[in-house]
């Protein structure tokens, strides 16, 4: 896909779509109850750190004039402070501005009229950001955990030196990994496995594309794929095999790199697209056209089940996540939607987004929390496990595109590229 180069800027953006706060906490609500039908929903994070930015709390159907709204609690080394309540339809919303670095569960007082106060928690992250380095901007295709930090990938389409490498980033050293390659070869995919490095490189002679893995001590081996079409998805499997898709087949592809041989699963339906691995080895993929769908694949018996989604002929599953509840995450391009699906019952289940969302990209942390870009407005979204709506994150603005590359490590950090810089979100809830 090809991506713009774009530059940061100075400025943040602020989220403006609006979340529509339910009228009362019902079950997968991130709304709050607080007295007499009225609810408190975070819509936007409040951020401290390198960019901080205000947050906002949405109060439903509930006049300014009835409310006050005070700081019980702040995590360390941080002060939040809120703003006068003002009005916004039949709902108040309060601005809550951010002094000072740190991150964790904010706690206000919130009371309406003369009734007791209730407790509200609000999620306080902290936002990191580091260059990348280089001349221009460093725009990332594509990010994986490694040990200390996370893996970039710049486009296929990138210049030389970028497309031939990758770039390490472990704490605020950023490093080039790379892989010896020439000319308009590229790499198209990559994935890690313990201290090894995979990727997939798009080949330029009659050998076609092929496969490498780096080990820690630097020796890289070369496996040939046996296809001259671009490589996608690498996917290392528990078995020790490592999964892939070629562009245009309607085929999984699995290396031994024991053996080195690569073997072709057909499927039918439609050509295969994200690919995941659960934890129990199967694989998940997504196809569009006719029948799209989610498919599950065993590797063991060479068994599919698909799980119809969207509409004939329309609907384009992407983003494919696994989640740790066993559950998949993805993205319905042409509708804007995100759903939810259990492959264990088939029952799916869709996002509440604010309006005119377009999704383009996923991320799943180790506890649930979701986290969903939009790189046509240069936002986030943070949806808690369980939850069926989130808050608005601002990004540091970015222009035209918005962030690129979301990475989650093993610590529930969220990483993500944006104009050339590396953003660090902690996350505090």
């Amino acid at each position: 896909m090809k991506r713009r180069l774009t530059s940061l800027s100075a400025a943040l953006l602020l989220g403006t779509a609006l979340l529509v706060a339910c009228g009362s906490s019902a079950p997968g609500s991130s709304a709050q109850p607080v007295a007499g039908g009225v609810t408190a929903l975070t819509e936007q994070l409040p951020v401290s750190g390198d960019a901080p930015s205000s947050g906002r709390l949405r109060l439903s159907r509930v006049a300014p004039a009835a409310l006050r709204v005070t700081v019980d609690s702040t995590p360390a080394g941080v002060t939040v402070t809120p703003g006068p309540p003002v009005v916004d339809g039949p709902d108040s919303l309060v601005a809550l501005a951010v002094t000072g670095r740190g991150t964790g569960l904010v706690t206000l007082s919130v009371s309406v009229g003369g009734s007791p106060a209730a407790r509200v928690t609000v999620p306080l992250a902290q936002l990191q950001l580091q260059s990348l380095g280089g001349a221009a901007p460093y725009v990332a295709a594509a990010g994986v955990a490694a040990p200390g930090g996370v893996l970039l990938r710049a486009p296929a389409n990138a210049e030389e030196e970028r497309r031939h490498s990758l770039r390490l980033v472990a704490g605020q050293t950023v490093t080039p990994l790379s892989f010896a390659l020439q000319g308009f070869e590229a790499i198209t995919s990559h994935a890690t496995r313990g201290a090894e490095v995979w990727v997939a490189v798009r080949g330029v002679t009659s050998a076609g594309s092929f496969l490498l893995r780096r080990e820690a001590n630097g020796q890289v081996t070369r496996f040939a794929a046996g296809t001259t079409d671009t490589l996608n998805h690498l996917t290392p499997a528990p078995d020790g095999r490592v999964w892939f898709t070629a562009y245009g087949q309607a085929a999984l592809l699995s290396l031994d790199p024991v053996s080195g041989t690569v073997r072709r699963q057909e499927v039918e339906g439609g050509l295969p697209e994200t690919l995941v691995s659960a934890p129990d080895g199967t694989l998940y993929y997504t196809r569009r056209g006719a029948a799209p769908a989610v498919v599950a694949f065993s590797p063991v018996t060479g068994q599919t089940r698909a799980y119809p989604v969207g509409t004939a002929n329309v609907s384009v599953p992407e983003a494919l996540h696994a989640a740790p509840d066993g559950t998949l995450w993805f993205t319905e391009t042409r509708t804007g939607a995100v759903w939810n699906l259990d492959p264990r019952s088939g029952a799916q289940r869709s996002l509440t987004l604010p309006a005119g969302t377009r999704p383009s990209a996923l991320a799943v942390t180790a506890s649930g929390t979701l986290w969903v870009a939009d790189q046509s407005r240069a936002t986030l979204l943070r949806v808690p496990a369980g939850a069926s709506s989130g808050a608005l994150f601002p990004v540091p603005a970015v222009a035209p595109a918005g962030p690129r590359a979301l990475t989650v490590t093993p610590d529930g950090a969220l990483w993500f590229e944006s104009g050339g810089q590396l953003a660090k979100v902690l996350d505090g809830g």
